[in-house]
């Protein structure tokens, strides 16, 4: 799909600020060994180039193996990402999962998944899933999770294995548990089940 003319020029600017610190090059270096000269490398990135030639963007992309659909039309940082990570279970197209900060998980549990990806930012899951997002933590739960992991969470389900649950209440807000603690206990009927931590992404 392409875009537009401005979010092109954003496009280029970005990726190849990226390429340049990616592939451990200076500026210098990169003009000389593309071929594109120093004074047209500094004008596109300080964006004074309103379009940039394909012509140059050719000599880019030739030398780095890139296609240039890719340094016009996306984030090549985000599509080499996705493309490093490996999947255990083989080669699974990712899920997007919104990532929803700890102090709007609660109020967020009653939203479709849809919507929420439409409003906060997302991060990639490889497996066949449904009901998935992900909670940025805030502030501790516990011993075991810190401000800025990331856990990824299967909504209202039970945890398998030794997956640990998360739950929320008034007095304890979000805390998690091991399967080995029994969930369904009467001490618990007060605990709100959030899901099962699928994932953690210790940041």
């Amino acid at each position: 799909m392409k875009v537009s003319g401005l979010q092109r020029k954003e496009n280029i600017i970005n990726n190849i600020e990226y390429l340049i610190k990616s592939r451990g090059e200076s500026k210098t270096s990169f003009a000389n060994r593309t071929g594109v000269t120093r004074a047209t490398l500094y004008k596109i990135l300080d964006g004074k180039v309103g379009n940039v030639q394909h012509s140059t963007i050719t000599r880019i992309a030739d030398f780095f193996g890139v296609s240039c659909h890719i340094i016009e039309n996306c984030d090549l940082q985000q599509v080499e990402l996705i493309e490093k990570t490996l999947s255990p279970e083989g080669d699974r197209n990712p899920a997007a999962i919104p990532v929803i900060p700890q102090s709007d998980f609660i109020s967020s549990m009653g939203s479709r998944i849809g919507d929420l990806a439409t409003r906060y930012p997302l991060t990639w899951y490889f497996s066949d899933v449904s009901n998935m997002v992900a909670l940025r933590v805030e502030k501790s739960i516990g011993n075991t999770f810190f401000p800025g992991d990331i856990l990824i969470i299967k909504r209202k389900a039970i945890p398998e294995n030794k997956q640990l649950s998360l739950f929320y209440s008034k007095e304890k807000r979000i805390y998690s548990l091991r399967k080995s603690n029994n969930i369904t206990d009467t001490s618990m009927t007060d605990n709100l089940l959030l899901g099962a931590i699928i994932e953690d992404r210790i940041m």
